[in-house]
């Protein structure tokens, strides 16, 4: 890592931090329940987004390697449109089923998973029908959680109701996914290799790829139960950490995962603060923040035509 790099690495943590900061003590002011507020509101909320950027990043990082793809993430390929589709039948046939939303969601995300390595994963050395047919099972869910939510007054896209409980079963995913990526982050730098040096190597690449991706699909899982589906943020996130680190696979992801808390802190913040009390979702500010980071990346790419 160069100087640089462990610089643009700093700032990066240092702006978390001071979002950390901010959300804790802005408008809190010399109101009596400012303890109830800091502990029961505004501390879960952040834990929440830490791990939404976690897995948003790491499994945009696990998904592109794995499937030799960089520019696809879970959200293209359906992963968290179906998550969020289970999200909302258990939202309108069985309310009181919420409270384990973030459970149901990686299991969701993990079905998913299977799905697509049951079909459109087989097409994964051919790029178009890998991007479109998982676009179109994206696109078919996403139109089905619309319809679903109409008029069930489903409140899903934002952080403002996170709660103890999401945390605390979203912490019990990550500890999960940590102990089984101790057991797998080794193999990770293979996919830097052509497929075929793999197999010289004795590699047996279909059964890592399962389960890297299905770490993947857990945590994306898990998160997109209570922020909804955001279209492209994983891939913008990986592709610019790539673009302006050069770094392979093992070390960008630190890059990776810390770029992505920054934008979904970022995005809360101003999603929860910028019109309060009033919200705004918390997916479509994030959106809005990566628009600008995605027309960056395709005037680069523009010029290395």
């Amino acid at each position: 890592m160069t100087n640089k790099q462990k610089k643009c690495f700093v700032l990066m943590l240092l702006g978390c931090i001071l979002i950390v900061l901010f959300q804790l003590i802005f408008r809190i002011g010399n109101q009596s329940s400012w303890q109830l507020i800091i502990i029961q509101l505004r501390l879960p909320r952040l834990i929440f987004e830490l791990g939404t950027g976690f897995a948003i990043g790491l499994s945009a990082l696990l998904l592109a390697a794995t499937l030799r793809q960089p520019y696809l993430d879970g959200s293209m390929i359906g992963i968290a449109s179906g998550s969020e589709l289970m999200i909302a039948l258990i939202t309108v046939l069985f309310p009181s089923s919420l409270t384990y939303r973030v459970l149901i969601g990686t299991v969701a995300g993990i079905l998913c998973l299977l799905l697509l390595r049951g079909s459109i994963f087989k097409y994964h050395n051919h790029v178009l029908f890998l991007v479109i047919g998982g676009f179109c099972l994206a696109m078919f869910f996403n139109a089905l959680t619309t319809i679903l939510t109409e008029s069930s007054g489903w409140t899903g896209k934002s952080l403002a109701n996170v709660t103890w409980l999401d945390v605390s079963w979203l912490f019990l995913i990550v500890s999960l996914v940590i102990a089984s990526w101790r057991k797998n982050s080794r193999y990770l730098q293979y996919f830097a290799l052509p497929e075929l040096q793999t197999k010289q190597l004795g590699i047996d690449e279909a059964k890592i790829a399962m389960n890297l991706q299905l770490i993947a699909a857990a945590l994306l899982g898990a998160v997109t139960a209570v922020l909804g589906t955001v279209f492209f943020a994983g891939v913008i996130i990986n592709q610019l950490v790539r673009e302006y680190t050069h770094l392979g696979i093992i070390a960008r992801i630190p890059f990776v995962i810390t770029f992505s808390i920054l934008d979904v802190l970022l995005a809360d913040t101003v999603a929860h603060f910028i019109f309060y009390p009033t919200e705004l979702p918390t997916n479509a500010v994030l959106l809005v923040l990566l628009a600008p980071a995605f027309l960056l990346l395709l005037m680069r790419w523009s010029r290395a035509v």
